[in-house]
């Protein structure tokens, strides 16, 4: 009776300092600083961004390399924006080798969003848009546009 409460004790013995042995070794608890939190869904407004460029440098290389487009002509704008949006996305999945899609999301609802909405912009700061693109496609957006509406392939959706 004696040796089976020897090596009983002697299995516990064994257990407790695998134990001590295994709690040393673990890793620290991980603690991150405030920026490394927000890095994830600050990256999410970044793709949302990176979207909404693509749009305005897309419709700026179009001004400058085109110029105001002919009226039966305006729906290949929105076409080729979203060409160009669709090709950032593709960038941004090349660029996380394709993890991540949730970005590329982000980005093409970015582009989305603004390649439809963008005359409002336009709408409510023409001061802008002309020192950008110049008062005649400023006019050009305002004679095919109305304000608060949505512009889809040139047919105007109001929003109220």
């Amino acid at each position: 009776m004696g040796t089976e409460n020897n090596s009983f004790e002697d299995r516990v013995a064994r257990i407790k300092q695998r134990s001590d042995e295994n709690a040393r070794n673990a890793p620290r608890p991980r603690t991150e600083s405030i920026w490394q939190r927000l890095a994830y869904p600050g990256a999410f407004l970044g793709a949302f961004l990176l979207g909404i460029c693509a749009v305005f440098l897309t419709r700026y290389i179009q001004y400058q390399s085109v110029g105001i487009p002919v009226q039966r002509q305006v729906d290949t704008q929105d076409f080729v924006s979203l060409g160009l949006a669709g090709g950032a996305c593709i960038m941004v999945m090349l660029f996380l080798k394709g993890k991540l899609r949730e970005f590329a999301g982000a980005l093409t609802v970015g582009a989305l969003l603004t390649t439809f909405t963008f005359h409002n912009l336009v709408w409510k700061y023409p001061d802008f848009f002309e020192q950008t693109y110049g008062k005649d496609w400023v006019d050009f957006v305002k004679d095919t546009t109305e304000p608060s509406s949505l512009n889809l392939f040139g047919t105007i959706v109001p929003f109220g």
